[in-house]
């Protein structure tokens, strides 16, 4: 591992409506045969999309890391984003593409959604570190280097989405 940091987003889900492991491999199966896969971010209600740090993180690279954080088997997986599409208002929207879309999002609205291009496969906790948590408003939202969450704090904070500094090549 070479020491460098590449900027990302970590996702937190929970499966709830497949059985355990599900929703990954559903995805993966999706990538397997498209080469690429739309994940829609299952925000809380009081979560704002933070527009300008996921703009920040497409003008800065061709693509970037997404860590995918499953709360119910506190399990990390790690893909690719080459694209956002991002709701113009409150309401959420569709999958831009219901083809590369695992069946049980097909009648939601969600705030934003995210163009997995790569596969999904496991890592460990030390392969990133929170940056910041821009859904929540309030103190802390940005954290800077500190990194003091467990994966304990992971699953039991309200965000979904963190922005990560992955480590080495990611």
């Amino acid at each position: 591992m070479n020491g460098s940091k590449t900027p990302g987003v970590l996702l937190r889900f929970r499966d709830l409506v497949t059985e355990p492991g599900g929703n990954i491999e559903q995805h993966r199966r999706i990538i397997d045969e498209l080469g690429f896969a739309w994940w829609g971010w299952w925000a809380r209600s009081q979560e704002t999309v933070p527009r300008p740090e996921l703009a920040n993180l497409l003008n800065s690279r061709r693509d970037f890391p997404v860590v995918l954080f499953d709360s119910g088997l506190m399990a990390f997986y790690l893909s690719r984003c080459s694209k956002i599409a991002v709701s113009p208002g409150e309401a959420g929207i569709a999958s831009p593409d219901f083809r590369a879309t695992p069946h049980y999002y097909v009648r939601g609205s969600y705030p934003a959604w995210f163009k997995l291009q790569s596969g999904i496969v496991s890592i460990d906790r030390s392969a990133f570190s929170v940056t910041g948590r821009p859904t929540i408003s309030g103190p802390d939202t940005q954290k800077g280097d500190a990194d003091p969450l467990e994966i304990e704090s992971l699953r039991d904070e309200r965000p979904t989405l963190w922005l990560i500094d992955c480590n080495g090549e990611a």
